[in-house]
């Protein structure tokens, strides 16, 4: 996803890979940038009930702009939440990324759903400002990994572990041009929902084009446009 973008994706089949109360074919939107209320408000008066924000950013650092959109998500009308992370390689230390971002959502009292912060403060009568479903992994641009697809495998499977070891339920963004020249096509991930990534410009079902690749044979999402925000 380009940094200074807000795209519209098609979500298909979202039950089957979130804890989302959601249907087949949902259409949502994610946001790579600040994003206002009345904005969001405006694509759900158009049936947009979906939105992941972004959370971590390829410079290495919770995005700043995360909690907002989440909120304002929210607040907008969106039936379901979710973030995604844009991993930094070159920073290394895959499990302190999982742990940044999750720390830094928690310290604007938002969590993500079923880890034991989450819990912990639903338990303990803590205010929850926001729950997101779950957090996807955002494997694209060889520019910004190695050009070992071992070390990048490995470097996702630290942030899969950790994210396991908290309780997030994770998921991969990718699409098979990408997954190829990062991922070397490793089949290690296929247990994770796949969202992938197919410029058609069509809603059409999630499954109708999708040609399998990294051991995925049906994913949970299509991202099908894009359209500058500003």
């Amino acid at each position: 996803m380009s940094p200074s973008r807000s795209t519209l994706l098609l979500a298909g089949l979202l039950a089957a890979s979130s804890p989302s109360s959601a249907s087949a074919s949902t259409v949502g939107v994610d946001l790579s940038q600040a994003t206002s209320l009345s904005s969001l408000q405006c694509v759900h008066d158009y049936g947009y009930d979906f939105a992941i924000a972004r959370v971590y950013c390829s410079t290495g650092n919770p995005d700043s702009n995360g909690p907002s959109n989440i909120n304002n998500a929210w607040s907008a009308g969106m039936a379901h939440v979710d973030g995604y992370i844009f991993p930094c390689y070159s920073c290394g230390n895959p499990a302190k990324q999982i742990d940044d971002t999750l720390d830094y959502l928690s310290s604007h009292a938002m969590y993500v759903a079923g880890t034991e912060e989450h819990l912990a403060a639903s338990k303990n009568g803590t205010a929850v400002g926001a729950t997101i479903g779950m957090l996807w992994l955002d494997i694209e641009g060889t520019q910004y990994w190695s050009s070992s697809t071992s070390n990048n495998v490995n470097f996702v499977q630290g942030m899969v572990d950790e994210g396991n070891k908290r309780g997030v339920s994770l998921g991969v963004y990718s699409s098979s041009s990408q997954w190829g020249p990062i991922m070397g096509g490793t089949t290690q991930f296929s247990n994770l929902p796949l969202w992938y990534a197919h410029w058609d410009y069509s809603y059409s079902s999630c499954t109708s084009d999708f040609q399998s690749f990294g051991g995925w044979t049906k994913p949970a999402m299509k991202r099908s446009e894009e359209h500058t925000s500003e």
